[in-house]
């Protein structure tokens, strides 16, 4: 049997991913990027239990060298997870991880020093926000004047 597979994988900078720990997190759900090695990045997921008592499972995501001069400390990072660790979920621990995967974080404000994050759209609602976007963007910038693209 053959299986087919068609897929886009999302690829975040080091700093996106540590925001979307941050908003993810609440009063008992924590995640927190943990550990970056050259290729592997630790994200620790923690909810205690009723009596305080952490249990925290680690998601395993692969990462490469950012290849943008002056960035080199800022690992793009691939968000497939390869493996839970300590899964307290009998093997379903993967899912601990899907509200922080759900959202995508990026620079807001005219100096770039907060972080706007929001749910991460994808399929046709995606595609036809994005197309609202960027006739908004005509609207305001070039006075109604579709370009090329929008023409065709």
């Amino acid at each position: 049997m053959k299986t087919q597979q068609d897929s886009t994988t999302r690829v975040v900078a080091l700093v996106n991913l540590e925001a979307m720990c941050e908003e993810a997190s609440g009063f008992s759900h924590r995640y927190q990027v943990t550990k970056v090695s050259r290729s592997r990045v630790h994200v620790e997921y923690s909810n205690p239990d009723e009596y305080g008592h952490e249990a925290p499972m680690t998601a395993v995501f692969p990462c490469y060298p950012s290849s943008w001069q002056g960035d080199e400390e800022n690992p793009r990072v691939v968000l497939d997870i390869l493996r839970v660790l300590n899964d307290s979920w009998e093997g379903e621990g993967w899912q601990a991880f899907q509200a922080m995967l759900d959202m995508t974080a990026s620079r807001a404000g005219l100096d770039g020093a907060e972080w706007r994050t929001v749910p991460f759209e994808s399929g046709a609602h995606a595609t036809a926000h994005m197309k609202a976007m960027h006739r908004a963007y005509h609207d305001r910038y070039d006075n109604g004047e579709l370009c090329q693209v929008c023409r065709d």
